[in-house]
């Protein structure tokens, strides 16, 4: 690099030379002398003072920043021991009944020890109401067969630490302590409860303590609230408390290590509370020692901080190793070098302006010196560095302060004044970047100097150097000629720099950590800002509702994920949130939210806001539900079939009891029946000329028949009733039906039937159906006061496996029956009891309530399915399906009644009642038949193997004795070959019946019977016997 001379003088000198060049007279050499004394003196002072100032300053910023970043760390710490607590806060889900293992492993996977040193650890504080101590005891006496609740006494309200993890060491004494015991817990406990949020309680000794190294300790609570209870007031959050997330903390094991690398620059002392008092003392750093603690610190600072809701002072003073190695004796350095030059000056000037001439031309030149001399203290001091030097470009001079060798360790003489050597001390990875540096200022007409790099030490150390530097005089194109600058030693703001980067280090590492383990949980973690936009989204949320992290965060969260019409509600709860400074509207709750592709995902959430340092954050957990969701489904749909089929048990049962009921009272009533009205006939017969008593007989007549057709109906519902059904085609049917059915509903309803075309056939009992039928028409007649339109409606139907499984159906081919009248309709309390025996809501004396209780035992017994659609004011419609019949209709509805005939066969008669036989016999008797008689089975028998010859068996079906009415017909059949068979019963109990339907070739009277019955009965049957017989 090429140093030309400099040409260029200060414009000072001319002006300073006119007056030393006038100073005359005798005492001119003394005064000369005195004034470079003086201002040497100023310059000295100035020189000084400016130097004193910039090292208070240095060593004030030095301290205040340490004090920061003890302040910084202590709140960093506490601020991450409240994300711990509210993380197991989530974890519990709103129960303090969590299981032990699951509680260890989770605790486990936070690894205290490692990463949250000062925390003895996590505890749950279950909260015991007056009444719950001894079943609390009891349930926890399971898993901890010694527990008990300590310290012992009566309290209007206890609590009790149920778990706390890790379970060793000193943990081991604080199962069952009872929390609220102590004031200084409780008040702490309280205010968590009120608020919401993490409180911290006072000065305590913690239950943990055994006597040997006790510390001062606090435990930190954060309030339990039960699940899906309101949490919005202070009233609310009272009553829905059930517990706290408990952490004690050992105040000296806390603070371990807080310091870092430059501890011991500080002495700290922490109270709680708002006043520095001895017995609020929580913490005092181990360096205190009597004698430090005597002696007057140069600096201190007291800082009020809140942790969790709970004040500490932080009296911080600077130790005696930070003030030594803060001192510097660069002022004194300054002030004796300026002294010493001053005088030195002084008397050069003196000895020198003793002479004329000589005098004249050596004062000039000392004056000249003296101005340079001032001119470079001058610019050093504007540099404000520690060592100066001073670097001709134009003649090669490089002036190097004894401060500058200082720095690095050399003596005054053990470094070269050239660049060579210069460079030489420059660390290698920061020469080529210094050297460019200095060309590019050398370049320059206008920039200052200033560069940051490595000097190597004599003790082969290296000290981080700042070189500030600027142009005092330049060559004619203004490029720099004279460049005076100061090397700043600035190795401990770069120690100072490197320990904040791996301190941001740290906390970066910390956040990631805190991210994998979001990562890893079950549950998706969504955190927004106080606008409502994301800022935090797990991998569980990515794989929760589709959307990825980098497309989530940064959008409106309302809009992302919640449904339309819960937005409005959602983001008026984000700002009652923020406006109440975080308080949680409730523990745990269930809502819906949106998947990327539309669906609708039920989650369980829990959610908290807190402030942080880069504004209002409201963080949540959400866990997907919907297996859940889908189990409670199923839960509900098995309850609903298990209900159904518990009502269809009952209902069965019903007709089981009815039936048992009826046919126990069927088989006597009928008898009864029979025998009263079998002696009405034969007295008809006899009397025919009375008209008064053929009234009489007539109406005991009808009461029979009211009897009879009511112990019928009560059979039909109970499916006891044998029927014989035949092939019918149901359109004839109604069209045979059409004027009896005019007749019974009068003039005011008028009869509409809608049928398809080609209508199937079905098969069913044609007496049965056409009391059906008759049943529901006079139902329709009755609902419609002043008339109406009574539609019947006829249609193929085919009933699939779906339909068949609500209809209570086999799936398959149907006839689909309708009766819709216009009347009142039915509302669903009636709806539901319509079909039970003996219910109606006509007037009494009006109606018997088995209308359609027997249609639905009839339509039931027949394979069908009968069903009721009405609503009050909108008629009502019977609907009923009956199996298909692929068999050719008989073409008509049953037998028509014909002319009494009797004969001359024998008939043996067999019945065990004694009165319902003597009526038969004689009845027999009076068509003109043979009749033999016999009381059981055993006895009829015994008639035919003596010889006895019968042309027809007419058998009571219920007998008592040893031989049954079956096996009597089918041994007088192997007795007499040929011999016509005919039962009557007033309740066969199934004897005869499969299915309910008589078996093939069974005929059968059901008693009581009319004469005109008998006889036709009689005569069919000895007319189906086999010809030769």
């Amino acid at each position: 690099m090429p140093m030309p001379t400099s040409a260029v003088q200060p414009e000072e000198k001319r002006r300073h030379d006119a007056p030393a060049a006038a100073v005359r007279g005798k005492y001119t050499p003394l005064l000369l002398a005195l004034a470079i004394f003086l201002i040497s003196i100023v310059a000295t002072a100035f020189a000084w003072h400016f130097a004193r100032a910039e090292l208070d300053e240095s060593q004030h910023a030095e301290f205040a920043y340490q004090a920061r970043q003890m302040e910084r760390r202590i709140e960093q710490r506490m601020g991450n021991y409240q994300h711990v607590q509210r993380g197991t806060q989530a974890f519990l889900l709103g129960s303090m009944a969590v299981a032990r293992a699951d509680f260890r492993d989770y605790i486990a996977s936070l690894r205290l020890e490692e990463t949250y040193p000062g925390i003895q650890g996590i505890a749950l504080v279950e909260l015991v109401r007056p009444g719950e101590l001894d079943t609390h005891t009891a349930t926890q006496r399971r898993a901890s067969p010694g527990y008990t609740v300590h310290p012992p006494g009566e309290r209007p309200v206890l609590s009790a630490i149920t778990q706390i993890e890790p379970f060793t060491g000193l943990n081991l004494r604080a199962i069952g302590f009872d929390m609220l015991s102590d004031p200084t817990r409780r008040a702490a406990m309280e205010r968590a409860r009120d608020s919401g949020q993490s409180a911290a309680s006072g000065k305590v000794r913690l239950i943990q303590e055994n006597g040997r190294n006790e510390q001062a300790g606090l435990v930190m609570y954060l309030p339990v609230y039960r699940r899906d209870a309101p949490a919005a007031t202070v009233a609310e959050r009272r009553a829905a408390i059930i517990g706290w997330v408990g952490a004690p903390f050992r105040m000296d094991d806390l603070m371990a290590g807080l310091g870092g690398e430059r501890s011991g620059d500080i002495m700290l002392s922490i109270y709680d509370g708002d006043r520095i008092e001895e017995g609020a003392r929580l913490y005092r750093s181990a360096r205190q020692t009597p004698a430090e603690m005597r002696r007057p610190a140069r600096f201190s600072a007291t800082v009020r901080v809140v942790v969790a809701g709970r004040p500490w002072i932080l009296h911080m003073r600077s130790a005696a190793q930070f003030e030594a190695r803060q001192r510097s004796d660069r002022p004194q350095f300054i002030a004796i070098v300026g002294v010493a030059a001053g005088a030195l000056l002084a008397l050069l000037v003196w000895t020198l302006a003793s002479g004329r001439g000589r005098a004249m031309a050596l004062a000039a030149d000392m004056t000249r010196q003296l101005r340079e001399s001032e001119f470079r203290w001058k610019y050093a001091l504007e540099g404000a560095g520690d060592g100066v030097w001073d670097w001709n470009r134009g003649t090669g001079d490089i002036v190097h302060s004894l401060r500058w060798k200082e720095m690095l360790g050399y003596g005054a003489d053990e470094i070269e004044p050239t660049n060579a050597a210069f460079e030489a001390l420059i660390h290698d990875d920061d020469r080529a970047r210094v050297l460019a540096t200095l060309n590019a200022y050398v370049d320059s007409t206008d920039q200052p100097y200033e560069c940051q790099y490595r000097m190597r030490c004599k003790n082969g150390t290296w000290r981080w150097i700042r070189a500030r530097a600027m142009a005092v005089t330049r060559d004619a194109e203004g490029h720099p000629l004279r460049t005076i600058g100061t090397h700043t030693d600035i190795t401990r703001a770069k120690a100072d720099e490197q320990t904040l980067l791996e301190a941001n280090a740290r906390l970066a590492a910390e956040r990631h950590r805190v991210s994998v383990i979001l990562d890893q949980s079950h549950d998706a973690f969504v955190a927004v800002g106080a606008d409502g936009r994301i800022t935090d989204w797990n991998a569980k949320a990515e794989a929760m509702f589709g959307w990825p992290a980098a497309s989530a965060i940064g959008q409106d969260l309302a809009t992302l994920i919640i449904p339309a019409e819960l937005r409005a509600a959602h983001n008026a709860g984000v700002a009652r949130m923020v406006a109440s400074g975080g308080t949680m509207v409730r523990n745990v709750f269930e809502v819906s939210a949106l998947h990327r592709d539309g669906a609708r995902v039920p989650v369980e959430l829990a959610i908290a806001g807190f402030a942080q340092a880069s504004g209002f954050v409201i963080s949540a957990f959400m866990r997907d539900i919907s297996e859940r969701k889908l189990a409670e489904q199923l839960e509900v749909e098995r309850s609903l079939a298990l209900e159904e089929a518990r009502q269809a048990l009952q209902h069965a049962q019903k007709l089981e009891a009815v039936g048992k009921l009826t046919g126990g009272v069927a088989h006597d009533f009928n008898n009864v029946l029979h025998v009263i009205g079998g002696n009405v006939q034969l007295l008809q017969l006899g009397k025919r000329d009375d008209a008064r008593l053929q009234k009489r007989l007539a109406s005991i007549q009808s009461a029979v028949d009211r009897g009879a057709k009511l112990a019928s109906q009560l059979l039909a519902f109970a499916r006891r009733q044998p029927l014989q059904p035949v092939v019918l085609n149901p359109l004839q049917t109604f069209q045979a039906m059409d004027d009896l059915l005019q007749r019974a509903l009068g003039e005011s309803v008028r009869i509409r039937i809608d049928a398809d075309e080609g209508l199937w056939n079905t098969l069913v009992d044609p007496g049965q159906w056409e009391n059906v039928v008759m049943n529901l028409a006079i139902n329709a007649r009755d609902a419609m006061h002043g008339g109406g339109v009574l539609t019947i409606g006829l249609r193929n139907a085919h009933v699939d496996a779906a339909q068949a499984a609500a209809l209570d159906l086999a799936p398959g081919d149907y006839l689909r029956f309708s009766f819709a009248d216009t009347g009142d309709g039915m509302d669903s309390d009636v709806i539901a009891h319509a079909f039970e025996p003996f219910f109606t809501t006509k007037p009494v004396g009006q109606g018997t309530g088995l209308g359609l209780s027997m249609a639905y035992g009839f339509v039931k017994q027949s394979g069908g399915h009968i069903a009721l659609d009405s609503a009050a004011g909108k008629g009502t419609t019977v609907v009923i399906y009956l199996p298909r019949s692929a068999q050719r209709a008989t073409g008509k509805m049953g037998v028509l009644e014909q002319d009494v005939v009797g004969g001359g066969e024998t008939v043996l008669v067999v019945e065990d009642d004694p009165e319902v036989r003597a009526t038969t016999v004689a009845t027999l008797n009076e068509l003109g038949y043979c009749v033999l008689e016999a009381h059981d089975g055993a006895s009829a028998l015994a008639l035919l193997r003596k010889g006895a010859w019968v042309d027809l068996l007419f058998t009571d079906v219920v007998m008592p004795g040893p031989v049954s009415s079956i096996e009597l017909a089918m041994l007088a059949q192997r007795e007499l070959p040929g011999v016509a068979v005919l039962y009557t019963s007033g309740y066969t109990r199934d004897a005869l019946t499969t299915g309910g339907r008589l078996d093939d070739g069974v005929r059968l009277l059901g008693k009581p019977y009319r004469r005109a019955q008998l006889a036709q009965h009689v005569r069919d049957a000895l007319a189906s016997r086999l010809p030769g017989s």
